[in-house]
């Protein structure tokens, strides 16, 4: 029974949160600050260049990503009209359904991975807060048109995945629209109030 018991917790993601929860309470109280980070002498060599491969290789990222989810859709609306030529209009909104929860997938992935372009890692201006809240606000937008579209047994689904997806470039792009500091910046702060990392952020 206790090797059954053990396993369970563990996959438990309660348990894990509440194991760092009391590691980082521990620390706070009982350890000493860490000294600052120094600086790495081949990040500073070669920044630029490590910068431009890191956007190239989300950029490429969100391409991919479009082109999957694009594709997708479209290949099963050719399947069906191929199979069925009279398609009715409940299976038309289905099919425009899929293809709208595939947008939101791909609009929340790519807007996440959006906020980590260098250009949106610092110097926050007003328009580059205002693109970002543009790429945070897509999910959502697919969402509600697809709320309005969607027969009623997908109706739960959409919300559902423009909850979660719409989350994940709200968790990664709200720092930066609300307070023009980015994600990693106010990370880096929260660790430093935590006493588990010190001096500036490591730009």
């Amino acid at each position: 029974m206790l090797a059954l018991t053990i396993p369970t917790v563990f996959s438990n993601i309660w348990f894990w949160l509440a194991l760092i929860s009391i590691v980082i309470v521990i620390h706070y109280f009982w350890s000493k600050t860490p000294p600052p980070p120094k600086p790495s002498k081949f990040y500073a060599e070669h920044k630029k260049t490590i910068t431009k491969i890191s956007d190239i290789f989300i950029i490429f990222i969100i391409l991919l990503l479009c082109l999957q989810w694009f594709s997708f859709p479209i290949n099963t609306l050719l399947k069906a009209v191929s199979e069925h030529p009279q398609i009715g209009t409940l299976e038309l909104r289905f099919i425009c359904s899929i293809f709208l929860i595939s947008m939101i997938i791909c609009s929340g992935v790519a807007g996440g991975l959006f906020g980590f372009l260098s250009v949106f890692q610092s110097n926050l201006t007003k328009v580059k807060r205002i693109i970002l809240l543009i790429v945070s606000l897509l999910p959502l937008t697919f969402t509600l048109i697809d709320l309005l579209i969607a027969p009623t047994e997908n109706l739960w689904l959409s919300v559902k995945v423009g909850l979660i997806y719409s989350s994940i470039s709200w968790i990664i792009n709200g720092p930066a629209i609300i307070t023009g500091k980015h994600l990693l910046w106010v990370w880096w702060k929260l660790l430093c109030k935590l006493r588990l990392v010190s001096g500036d952020y490591p730009a």
